[in-house]
C-alpha cells in the first residue's frame, strides 16, 4: 500500500532522526512528505503555534511523565483537530502507556525508535479500527519461471473465496501470457493490461470492466492471451490499480510474474504478505537467496517474505530435501507441496482448481491455511464488500482544543 501523508518527526536522539530520514526512501512511504526536526516535543509545541499541522505527528520526549503530560497539554492547544499523534518517550512502563493513550494519543513507544518501529506505528495509526476491515494485499511470485507460483496463487484465491468465504480479487500481472482466466475456465472480456494504457481514467467502474468470474466472492483480472507488448507500464499506475482493488475486496492476491522491474519490485516490497515459491534445485536456491536478502531488507523484520517449496520431493534421489533448503536459506518454509503432476494437470486441463476437481484433497487444507496466515478473517456472510472510504484522521485528543492565537 502506498501512503500519501504529510508527516512531521520531532526527535531527540540520532537513531530516531535517522529512522525519520530513511522513512521516505521506503516504497510504501515514497509519496509521503516527511520533515525531520530536532528538539523533540518541546520544539513541536513552539513550531505549531505558527505552522499548520500535518496528517501525522511523531514527537520524542526525554522528560519524566509529569513533564511529558504538561507538554502534551500544551501541544493540544496548538495542533489542529483531526490530526494523529505518536509519542516516543523515555519511560518504559505499561501504566505510562495507558495514561498517555487515554489522553487520545494514537500510540506511545519507547525511545529510541527504529525505522521498522516507525513504519509499524504509522501503519497502525493510518488504519481506523472502527472503520471497515483493511483489505489484505498478498503478492505471490516465483524464484524462477515455471516453479508453480501462478498455480499456488490461483488455488489460494479459490480457497479464500470458496472455503473462507472472503471477497477476493485475483490479479494476474503477467499481462501477455497470464493464465488466471484460463485456470478458472473464464474468458476475460478485456485484457487487464489495457487498464494501464490510460491510467488517468482508471477508477473502480473502469476496473470492473476488466474483471471476470461467475462467483461474487472471486473476481479475476487476467488476459485472454493476446500477443501485445506492455513495455511502458508506470509503477504509479500499478499502485493505483491495486489500491482500487483493495477498496473492492477483503483480500487481493497478485500473481507477480518472474520479471524484475520497478513495478514488480514495488509490488513485492509493499504487499502485506509476499510469498516466494521455489523448486528444489540449485538455481532456485541461488535466486531465492538474492531475492530474500533484497526484499527482507526493504520490508523490515516484522514483514519477512514467506517461502513455499513446490515439488518438494522431486529431488529425493539427489538428497536436496526441504530441510536442506531451509538450512541454506535460513528460513522455515510455510509449506512444502509435494510433486503430484496428475492432480495438477487434471485440474488445469479441466479449468478447475484442485478443490473443485478433487473435493477432499489434502492440498485444499494447505491452501486454506496459507490464506489464514495472511491475517484476513474468514467471513460468515456472503455478498460484496462496499468500497472503503479514503483514510480519515479522528481528533488528536478526546475534546479538540481551540488553537491559540
Amino acid at each position: 500500500m502506498q501512503y500519501r501523508l504529510t508527516i512531521d518527526v520531532f526527535c531527540h536522539v540520532e537513531q530516531t532522526a535517522n529512522a525519520g530520514k530513511a522513512l521516505a526512501e521506503q516504497r510504501a512511504f515514497a509519496r509521503c512528505k516527511v520533515a525531520v526536526r530536532d528538539g523533540g516535543l518541546a520544539r513541536a509545541v513552539t513550531h505549531y503555534a505558527d505552522h499548520p499541522s500535518p496528517h501525522l505527528i511523531i514527537v520524542e520526549d526525554d522528560g519524566d511523565t509529569s513533564t511529558l503530560q504538561s507538554r502534551l497539554d500544551a501541544l493540544a492547544q496548538v495542533v489542529e483537530p483531526g490530526r494523529k499523534l505518536i509519542v516516543v518517550g523515555a519511560v518504559n512502563d505499561i501504566s505510562v502507556y495507558r495514561r498517555i493513550v487515554s489522553l487520545g494519543v494514537t500510540d506511545y513507544l519507547v525511545s529510541p525508535l527504529s525505522l521498522e518501529g516507525m513504519m509499524d506505528a504509522i501503519e497502525r495509526a493510518a488504519h481506523d479500527p472502527k472503520g471497515p476491515e483493511r483489505c489484505k494485499f498478498v503478492a505471490v511470485t516465483g524464484a524462477r519461471g515455471g516453479v508453480g507460483a501462478s498455480t499456488i496463487a490461483h488455488n489460494m484465491a479459490w480457497a479464500a473465496a470458496k472455503r473462507a468465504n472472503i471477497r477476493t480479487i485475483l490479479a494476474d500481472m503477467d499481462l501477455t501470457f497470464g493464465t488466471a482466466g484460463l485456470a478458472f475456465n473464464q474468458d476475460p472480456r478485456q485484457a487487464f493490461g489495457e487498464a494501464f494504457t490510460d491510467a488517468d481514467r482508471l477508477d473502480i467502474t473502469l476496473l470492473e470492466r476488466y474483471m471476470t468470474g461467475d462467483d461474487e466472492n472471486l473476481q479475476i483480472l487476467s488476459t485472454p492471451g493476446a500477443l501485445r507488448q506492455y513495455d511502458s507500464i508506470d509503477e504509479e499506475a500499478v499502485d493505483k490499480a491495486i489500491d482500487l482493488c483493495r477498496q473492492m475486496a477483503k483480500l487481493v492476491i497478485v500473481d507477480v510474474p518472474h520479471v524484475w522491474t520497478d513495478w514488480s519490485e514495488g509490488l513485492l516490497t509493499a504487499a502485506d504478505e509476499t510469498i516466494l515459491v521455489l523448486a528444489p534445485d540449485i538455481a532456485n536456491i541461488r535466486d531465492s537467496r538474492n531475492m530474500l536478502d533484497f526484499l527482507n531488507s526493504k520490508r523490515g523484520e516484522s514483514r519477512q517474505v514467506k517461502v513455499i517449496i513446490n515439488k518438494s520431493d522431486i529431488a529425493k534421489r539427489t538428497r536436496l530435501l526441504p530441510k536442506d533448503i531451509s538450512n541454506t536459506l535460513g528460513i522455515q518454509p510455510v509449506a512444502a507441496i509435494p510433486f503430484d503432476p496428475t492432480t495438477f494437470i487434471e485440474s488445469a486441463n479441466d479449468g478447475k482448481m484442485i478443490g473443485d476437481r478433487f473435493k477432499s484433497h489434502k492440498l485444499i487444507g494447505v491452501f486454506t491455511d496459507l490464506v489464514m496466515r495472511t491475517g484476513v478473517r474468514a467471513s460468515a456472510k456472503t455478498g460484496p464488500v462496499k468500497s472503503q472510504k479514503k483514510m480519515g484522521f479522528p481528533s488528536l485528543f478526546k475534546k479538540p482544543q481551540a488553537k491559540t492565537a
